[in-house]
């Protein structure tokens, strides 16, 4: 789904550790807590801390968990796990925090982004290796595009901080009405595990642009490029207390943070389920929320379009990330006359995949995140079998993979159905069902035949065909001969069971702060009720 320079005098308290701006050495550790240690802030060289008010601090307590590597199975680091009473620190210091910075010069708080999206360009190699260690991303997307896409976020929203403009709107005579919008103060935010850095960097950046302090919650099972990006936001310039990093599982910290009465903003990214029960929590608070949800993304291939071209889209879309991302192309819709040729060539492509150690940089597809995740895609390779499916290729532990870890062989189904499990409930994981049609409308009825609707895609050379298919899609992103282009500068969000509301664009920022309607009685007042 989900950004240059400058100077401004920083207020507070400043807790500045430096952190190396240069790669490890090559005799640093690959993986394992010591390589860890190697890339993370000195305060969480043995323990990774809170970051709350512009210092590291221990859970108040004492609470710790583990987080795994997934290509190994193994422990890979400790972090400190909030508390009730850690929130409660994190958004009394982003309340505090959000005044003063509300009250800076929209240029000065534009150069400090761009200070971070500099800063975050000069740390890749160590944010980038967090990543592949926390999550399983192949560092040749970690190190490289998802530092340059965070970075690009900062910097996008850097240009709007002088731009928050309201509006003069006509009115009757002797009167004045004019709009401001204001920023809510203090924005919880709470992140999937799927790209660790560049989620942060969606949420956190419009967030800070529009005048406001952050909670934020990093996934339970990625939570270390967070821990390093507090620290580089704030060697940069941002003032303390505007970041705070609070870690712990979503049940317990993330539940304080949606519950928070000082909160009044909450934005998630993540399952639908979990997106229903922050929307009923913030509804009876009437709190505002922004949900992105989950996605089923079709993926409408016609005979008029370019076949080669649309195979490459389809096999990256289904399985970048290990199919991890909630805009993925995991149904593959073909019409009837070049079906069974598109199927061998996605299965031509499939076999090219280079599956493996993600530290490797060839590996195009590394392990999925965790244990559960790789029992719940294993489950639904089960269920396609039972609802009728045929398994063409995948499924099993790749070859060549590491003998421990979550690894799970990019998976082709063919006579899917669209009412079987497989082709209606996300999945996020490495698995692909093709589904045939036979008309325009019948498309249509496919693409639009699950509860989701984040994204849809679609593959021909009919203009006409991609106005009409643009139109009558229910999603909140369509694609026409190309997958995945995105902006800062776009608005990303869904429709139906895919969310509530949009991030990225100027769309983000309306969503961020409150509107203020302002009267001015230019002429004496005088009661209706007086003759």
């Amino acid at each position: 789904m989900r950004r240059d320079d400058g100077s401004a005098t920083q207020t507070g308290t400043a807790h500045t550790e430096a952190v190396p701006t240069e790669p490890a050495a090559a005799t640093a550790p690959r993986r394992g807590p010591e390589a860890v240690r190697a890339v993370l802030p000195p305060a969480c060289r043995e323990v990774g801390q809170l970051w709350i008010d512009g210092e590291w601090r221990p859970a108040s307590t004492g609470a710790t968990f583990d987080t795994i590597d997934p290509t190994t199975g193994r422990h890979l680091y400790t972090v400190a796990a909030a508390s009730t009473a850690d929130v409660d620190a994190a958004v009394d210091a982003a309340r505090r925090a959000s005044a003063r910075w509300w009250a800076m010069d929209g240029q000065d708080r534009a150069r400090i982004l761009r200070r971070i999206a500099d800063a975050l360009r000069a740390h890749a190699p160590q944010l980038g290796l967090l990543d592949t260690l926390d999550a399983g991303r192949p560092i040749r997307d970690t190190q490289t595009r998802d530092v340059e896409r965070a970075a690009r976020i900062f910097e996008f929203f850097a240009g709007v901080t002088d731009r928050l403009r309201g509006a003069n709107i006509p009115g009757q005579p002797g009167f004045v009405n004019l709009t401001r919008y204001e920023p809510y103060g203090v924005v919880g935010a709470i992140i999937p595990w799927n790209y660790p850095m560049t989620n942060v960097a969606t949420k956190v950046a419009p967030a800070l642009a529009t005048g406001n302090g952050v909670v934020l919650k990093p996934a339970e099972q990625t939570p270390l490029s967070a821990l390093l990006i507090a620290q580089v936001a704030h060697d940069a310039g941002l003032p303390p207390g505007l970041l705070n990093v609070v870690n712990g599982p979503g049940d317990e910290t993330g539940r304080a943070i949606v519950a928070h009465p000082g909160i009044p903003k909450i934005s998630f990214t993540g399952s639908t389920e979990v997106g229903r029960l922050i929307g009923r929590t913030c509804g009876e608070s009437l709190k505002s929320v922004t949900l992105e949800l989950g996605g089923k993304t079709a993926n409408v291939v016609f005979p008029d379009a370019d076949l080669a071209a649309a195979a490459d889209a389809a096999v990256f879309t289904a399985f970048m990330n290990q199919g991890q991302t909630c805009t993925a192309g995991t149904r593959l819709l073909l019409h009837d006359s070049i079906a069974d040729e598109f199927i061998t060539l996605v299965r031509d492509r499939m076999a090219t995949i280079e599956v493996g150690d993600p530290l490797r940089p060839e590996t195009q597809i590394g392990p999925v995140v965790s244990e559960a995740q790789f029992d719940r895609v294993k489950s639904y390779l089960s269920a396609g079998l039972d609802d009728g499916a045929r398994l063409l290729v995948g499924g099993a532990r790749p070859a060549g993979a590491p003998d421990a870890g979550f690894f799970v062989a990019p998976a082709l189904f063919v006579d899917v159905e669209p009412t079987m499990r497989i082709a209606r409930e996300e999945i996020f994981g490495p698995v692909l069902s093709v589904l045939r049609f036979g008309d325009e409308d019948e498309a249509i009825a496919l693409a639009n035949g699950t509860p989701y609707g984040l994204a849809a895609a679609i593959w021909t050379s009919d203009v006409g065909r991609v106005h009409r298919f643009a139109e009558r899609a229910e999603a909140g992103i369509v694609w026409a001969n190309t997958v995945h282009t995105l902006h800062p500068g776009s608005p990303y969000g869904g429709y139906k069971q895919s969310g509530v509301g949009a991030e990225m664009g100027i769309e983000a920022v309306t969503h961020l702060m409150r509107l203020k309607s302002i009267w001015i009685g230019t002429e004496p007042w005088r009661s209706p009720w007086v003759g």
